[in-house]
Parts: C-alpha cells; sequence; structure tokens
C-alpha cells in the first residue's frame, strides 16, 4: 500500500497502529500494510468499525494491529490485545469483502484459482 495511504489510517486510528514503529521481533507493522491500494476502504472501514467499539472500554485498550497483509488472494489482518465477538466479526467481515474487491483499484473483482492467487477485477488481471 502506498504510504500516503497508510499514513492516513495512523493519522485516523493511532491507537490501533501503535505498534508501527517496534521491531519486527514484537510486531510486525514496520512493514507497512503489506497490501494493495484498492483495500484501503476496507481497512479503513474495519478500522473504523473497531475504533469506535473499543474506545471507552478499559479492558479493550490494548487491541492494535501486529500484522496487515495479503495472503492466498485476500486480506489478512492480525491483531494483539484483548477482543470479543464483535472485533472478531468486523475482521471476518473484511477478509470476506477483499476475496470480492480488486486488491488494486478497489472495484469488484475475483480470485483465481491457478498461478498466483489474487483477487482482481478483469482490467487489472489484463494489465
Amino acid at each position: 500500500m502506498k504510504a500516503e495511504l497508510e499514513e492516513q489510517l495512523i493519522a485516523k486510528y493511532p491507537e490501533l497502529f501503535q505498534d508501527k514503529d517496534a521491531p519486527p521481533t514484537e510486531s510486525l507493522m514496520c512493514f507497512g500494510c503489506e497490501c494493495g491500494d484498492g483495500w484501503f476502504a476496507i481497512i479503513d472501514a474495519a478500522c473504523d468499525l473497531i475504533s469506535r467499539h473499543v474506545k471507552g472500554q478499559a479492558e479493550y485498550a490494548e487491541f492494535r494491529w501486529v500484522q496487515i497483509k495479503e495472503k492466498f488472494g485476500t486480506l489478512r489482518l492480525y491483531s494483539t490485545g484483548r477482543y470479543d465477538d464483535y472485533t472478531a466479526g468486523v475482521i471476518a467481515m473484511a477478509e470476506r469483502a477483499s476475496a470480492t474487491t480488486c486488491e488494486t483499484c478497489g472495484q469488484p473483482g475475483k480470485r483465481n484459482d491457478e498461478g498466483w492467487i489474487s483477487t482482481l477485477c478483469d482490467t487489472c488481471r489484463k494489465a
């Protein structure tokens, strides 16, 4: 993901990205969001829902991302700290949404089953 988009997420949700400068032995967020720009809106929506949910709840104050990446053509969101069914549901929703969203441009896309597995729209796949 472009640095500018990551910076927007970090500025908007600093509590969720507090490990962005941690060494890789503690968090893999030091590598940034390891996915295409097309999934920015999905990540932003997941951060918004989770941030609103955990704010003011002391037992969830330690919730934060430790890795955001693409794997087998879909988004993977890994976190640490306490979480509940709501945050687990938001993460599952975001990961499922990425399976039908082009990782490159954010338009509707589909996963291929041959070669390098990716979720792309027809235009980005041809490119």
